[in-house]
C-alpha cells in the first residue's frame, strides 16, 4: 500500500512539474536555449551602460552599440529626447537592473531597468522605466539597438 501511495505521489509531482514548465507564464520553455552567460553579459553591459550615463561619458556608452549604429549615435541626443530634458540638467542618482528576456532565437533582448533621476534645473525626481533592446551580433556581441533604446 506504501509503494502504491508513494508511486502516485511520484506521478503527482512529475505531472505538476511538466504542467509548470510548460505554461508559457513560467518563462521556462521560452529561456531553455539560453544560457545564463547570455544574461549575466547582458546585465553588466546594462549597468556599464546606465554607469556610463550617469558620469555622463557619452562617448563610452556609444559603444555599446554596433559599429554601424556608432557613426550616427548621439547619445546626448538621445537623452533629451527621450526624457526631454538636456543632457546637463540630468542626474541619474540611481538605477537598477529589473528583468532580463531574450527570446527564444537567442538573438534579440531586452533589459527593463527601474532609475531614479533628478532634473537639476528644477529640483523634480523621477523614477522612469527604461527599456534596453539588445541584438546579438555573430561578429561582435551583444550590441544594443539604437533607434529603440532609451
Amino acid at each position: 500500500m506504501k509503494k502504491v501511495l508513494l508511486i502516485f505521489v511520484i506521478l503527482i509531482g512529475g505531472a505538476m512539474g511538466l504542467l509548470y514548465f510548460s505554461n508559457p507564464s513560467s518563462n521556462f520553455g521560452s529561456s531553455l536555449p539560453i544560457s545564463t552567460g547570455d544574461t549575466r553579459i547582458l546585465t553588466q553591459q546594462s549597468i556599464n551602460f546606465l554607469e556610463d550615463l550617469q558620469f555622463k561619458d557619452f562617448e563610452k556608452a556609444a559603444t555599446y552599440h554596433s559599429t554601424e549604429d556608432r557613426k550616427n549615435v548621439d547619445i546626448a541626443k538621445e537623452i533629451e529626447r527621450i526624457f526631454l530634458v538636456k543632457p546637463e540638467f540630468l542626474d541619474i542618482m540611481r538605477y537598477e537592473i529589473k528583468k532580463v528576456e531574450i527570446d527564444r532565437s537567442g538573438d534579440r533582448a531586452k533589459v527593463k531597468t527601474h532609475t531614479v533621476i533628478k532634473l537639476l534645473n528644477t529640483g523634480k525626481v523621477r523614477e522612469p522605466e527604461v527599456m534596453l533592446y539588445w541584438r546579438k551580433d555573430p561578429k561582435e556581441g551583444w550590441v544594443m539597438k539604437l533607434e529603440s533604446s532609451l
